[in-house]
């Protein structure tokens, strides 16, 4: 997510971008078995704000239960969304949702199943007599209400955007499960790779983008009920959204090689600015595929949605906020070219974005900072300075207690959050790429993506691969950038100009 920061950056010349891409010539990634797979069959009615169906995800078991997050019901009326930092991200105008759950079986037969969490946001379901040598299959019902407010699930006049809907596992590591709650602040959420078949029914009249393939779904239209059902598969995914348009909305479509990207504009948006939208969505794809390894899905969707959040990231679609298609100014390059970043870093390359955000958000920042400047330096210079210079605040946060690499429960506003996470973290990799170059730089990370493709990387591992690349111990560079050790200037300066000679 993208876009509290970026409000006050006006850049009053546009800029010139080609019409068509070339295919790029670098690895693309090799598909490989999801552990898990979800099934689900809904039915949307946009009228009365719902999402009904039936979900099976087969999986095999880690425990004698598993856990799925139902993240819709941190919006329950009951719950305490009070203080800046949820307005921040929900707004003031608000009206409740939640996901009611029913029928949980397993392997075919009825089982009690508990919600768990101050706000019912976790399922569990009891797996006695299973094992991971086996895989299981739970199937349940499921209502959602959608709730409204400018966040990543809800709805306007002519659309329903559905971020972080579907019940979903659970991760389980080495140190128990993971059942983090919905933070009021950054992308609290930890996921693997899956596959997911998804049986949408809409109202005709009424159009879909979703992390699946649109182009080749199987689409059934039923008289005289009047509803269109959509077929939509997405393969080694960590997550599945939708976005439900009615018909005043249109679509650019290009490709970038055999990539089809999409742009979802509607009537009355200014046709240049969304055709401008487009033209960076499918120039960062390419840029970033080149730069980091080519993008492994059939299509990629820019959406136009409501809400304030600037951009919202999920696997082969991104939520803009619908500010972006009237401005005339370059804000929104900035916010499409980074939620485009995050098809590598947090889609093809998952990790911890709970407890390490800056691991995905700091590169995808940066990455957002290099195409930028690939594309016209003077132009990118306000952005790349903003980040420089709330890095610059690294003082200041460092006396009170705070540091990039830490939990987003930690941080206490989403300025402090913003500043450290996206600032100081973005500045840390623009700092190497000064020192060593870009080219070098750009191989650490082509190997990074190449090794950890449709896995979780660690802020470990990192930490490891800059020390080989370097031939000395990372710690002093880490613990001044990210962990806000200022003392350690002098001794990170040192490791960066060593590391220049190896």
């Amino acid at each position: 997510m993208i876009g509290v920061a970026l409000i006050s950056i006006l850049w009053t010349q546009p800029w010139t971008i080609r019409a068509g891409v070339d295919e790029v010539q670098t690895w693309l990634p090799q598909q490989v078995p999801a552990a898990a797979s979800y099934r689900a069959d809904v039915r949307v009615d946009m009228k009365a704000h719902t999402v009904t169906g039936t979900l099976a995800v087969r999986f095999s078991p880690q425990d004698d239960k598993a856990y799925f997050h139902l993240y819709p019901n941190v919006f329950q009326e009951r719950a305490d969304l009070g203080g800046e930092n949820w307005e921040q991200i929900l707004g003031k105008q608000r009206e409740p949702g939640s996901i009611q759950i029913s029928e949980v079986r397993v392997d075919g037969a009825s089982v009690p199943y508990k919600l768990q969490g101050s706000m019912d946001t976790l399922l569990a379901v009891p797996l006695l007599g299973k094992s991971s040598a086996k895989q299981t299959e739970v199937e349940m019902n499921f209502a959602l209400q959608v709730p409204f407010n400018n966040g990543r699930l809800s709805y306007n006049d002519h659309a329903m955007w559905l971020g972080n809907w579907l019940p979903i596992l659970a991760m389980k590591g080495a140190d128990g499960w993971r059942l983090d709650p919905y933070a009021s602040i950054g992308d609290p959420f930890f996921s693997e790779m899956a596959n997911y078949h998804l049986r949408v029914q809409i109202e005709e009249g009424y159009q879909l983008a979703s992390s699946g393939i649109e182009s080749v779904a199987v689409v059934t239209q039923t008289r005289p009920q009047r509803q269109s059902i959509y077929e939509l598969d997405a393969w080694n995914v960590r997550d599945f959204a939708l976005v439900i348009l009615d018909d005043s909305y249109r679509q650019e479509s290009g490709k970038v090689g055999n990539v089809v990207v999409r742009t979802w504009s509607q009537e009355g948006d200014d046709p240049q600015v969304a055709s401008h939208l487009h033209q960076v969505a499918m120039q960062s794809l390419a840029y970033y595929g080149n730069q980091f390894g080519r993008y492994p899905y059939q299509e990629y969707d820019v959406v136009k949605t409501g809400g304030f959040f600037g951009g919202m990231e999920y696997p082969s679609i991104v939520f803009i906020q619908d500010e972006y298609f009237s401005r005339t100014d370059q804000v929104a390059d900035a916010i499409v070219a980074h939620e485009t970043a995050h098809q590598w870093f947090y889609g093809l390359v998952g990790n911890d974005e709970v407890r390490e955000a800056w691991v995905d958000e700091s590169l995808t920042d940066y990455a957002t900072m290099a195409y930028l400047q690939s594309v016209d330096p003077a132009r990118a210079r306000g952005y790349i300075q903003l980040r420089l210079a709330q890095s610059k605040t690294a003082e200041t946060y460092a006396a009170k207690g705070l540091r990039v690499w830490q939990s987003v429960e930690q941080f206490p506003t989403w300025k402090s959050y913003t500043e450290l996470v996206y600032g100081r973290g973005a500045a840390m990799w623009w700092a190497l790429r000064e020192g060593w170059g870009e080219d070098r730089l750009h191989e650490l990370l082509r190997q990074y993506v190449l090794e950890n493709q449709y896995g979780q990387a660690k802020g470990q591992e990192l930490m490891e691969r800059l020390s080989a690349e370097a031939g000395a111990d990372a710690t002093p560079f880490v613990d001044y950038w990210l962990k806000l050790r200022l003392e350690q200037k002098e001794a990170a300066e040192a490791w960066v100009n060593k590391g220049k000679h190896e």
